[in-house]
């Protein structure tokens, strides 16, 4: 009755045991399992195991291989194994480990007759180590192009270290508390991003622990922020949540990354996507964007657009060649854009036409000086390329007299232009 009691207690506890244990004999063959060690080897049953040796149920040779060196010099030493971390079997592609512990079974004579293995999978307490004591490397060992780091507990809410960096003339100013700290990020975000701007603001232990419990480890923000003196540059704050390996916190590391390098190259870039490569004056996209912008934003004024085409410019390639050519819109582009305000548009459509929105001029009569002055321009230009008899023919649209909407005042300038070709050339038209 004794034994049964014993063995059903055994069994139940093999049943449901979230521990990977295992009997082996003194030949390694397996004689009892729980059922996660099963699931963890990749079997269906305890029947696929019971009976055989590592070499016959793990698909890693070299992994079983391992197992049965460490279990023989484990039955030789007769000593038991205390918990040490080992890796076991991967899910989906990535490694996992368990905290195992070994015990040498003998019989009432003292006779090694096999032993005991119980291994806990510690997978997350392991990594989530490793991530800790990376992230504490980084906090006393501090990149070249960061700024500063913040180690805060989040359940005693506090700063419990900060290094900080001077990088070129400025760093991150010091911080003693954690409302100061956050204060002054809110402070010193320049450019308006959103995004960080709520993060610090409520940078509370409800609003951490509930990012944390949602599955979110890692949070990045790219601004541009004030530094300590004065100067504005780019940076990344990198936020990393963790749990304290030591008193078992929520922690959490902010670093600061000075990517000021970097974002501008990217900036200059983007920009440059923007501008007619041969001119620098917009490309058609980027100038139609900007003006739909403007009529949506100050669509109760007054607003102008010219399309301005180059007559016989073809004459100009075909006569001195098309790097001349270039060499005349580059110029016209320069001189154009020095006739206009710097708040108003101006964008090459393609070959030698271009378009000019002005913005805020709603007049007629100040309409047609201006058109007038643009004709001028152009003729300036063309005068020092006497080989070719060339001048401007001009299209005008009003808005929001000739279109509310700018596909509309687009083709009423444009048929205005195609007027002023057929009227002689070298004049503007108004579109009707």
């Amino acid at each position: 009755m004794e034994y049964s009691l014993m063995e059903a207690t055994i069994c139940c506890m093999l049943r449901n045991s979230r521990d990977l244990i295992f009997i082996k004999d003194v030949n390694l063959v397996y004689r009892a399992v729980s059922d996660s060690f099963v699931k963890m080897v990749g079997k269906t049953s305890v029947e696929e195991i019971i009976g055989y040796t590592d070499r016959e149920i793990f698909a890693d040779s070299q992994l079983a291989k391992r197992y049965e060196l460490d279990d023989r010099k484990l039955l030789e030493s007769g000593k038991d194994l205390p918990r040490f971390i080992e890796p076991i079997t991967d899910e989906g592609g990535q490694p996992r480990y368990g905290a195992t512990s070994k015990h040498i079974l003998r019989d009432e004579t003292g006779k090694v007759i096999g032993l005991l293995g119980v291994t806990e999978d510690v997978t997350e307490e392991y990594r989530a180590r490793q991530r800790h004591e990376q992230l504490f490397r980084y906090l006393f060992d501090l990149p070249e192009d960061t700024y500063a780091v913040s180690y805060i507990d989040v359940d005693d809410w506090r700063i419990i270290k900060q290094r900080r960096r001077e990088i070129e003339d400025g760093t991150l100013q010091a911080c003693h508390t954690i409302e100061e700290l956050c204060d002054y990020a809110v402070n010193s975000i320049t450019n308006g991003n959103a995004e960080a701007e709520e993060f610090y603001r409520t940078f509370t232990p409800e609003n951490l622990r509930g990012i944390y419990v949602s599955g979110r480890r890692r949070l990045s923000f790219e601004y541009e922020r004030k530094l300590s003196d004065g100067s504005v540059r780019w940076v990344e704050n990198k936020v990393h949540f963790l749990i304290d390996a030591d008193n078992n916190h929520l922690c959490v590391m902010l670093s600061a990354k000075d990517i000021n390098k970097s974002k501008v190259e990217e900036q200059k870039i983007l920009e440059a996507a923007k501008l007619d490569r041969m001119t620098g004056v917009m490309n058609r996209e980027t100038a139609m964007e900007e003006i739909r912008a403007i009529l949506r934003e100050e669509g109760d004024a007054g607003h102008s657009l010219y399309m301005l085409d180059v007559d016989n410019f073809k004459a100009l390639n075909d006569t001195l060649g098309h790097q001349t050519g270039d060499e005349f819109l580059i110029r016209l582009a320069a001189k154009l854009k020095e006739t206009v305000r710097e708040n108003d548009i101006i964008g090459r459509i393609g070959g030698d036409e271009f378009f000019i929105f002005l913005r805020n001029v709603a007049d007629p009569c100040s309409v047609e000086t201006k058109a007038q002055q643009l004709l001028s321009v152009i003729s300036g230009v063309a005068a020092d390329y006497l080989q070719v008899n060339m001048s401007g023919s001009i299209g005008i649209g009003r808005y929001p007299e000739h279109g509310r909407e700018l596909d509309t005042l687009y083709a009423n300038a444009d048929a205005a232009l195609y007027e002023a070709k057929h009227a002689g050339k070298n004049c503007y038209r108004m579109a009707k």
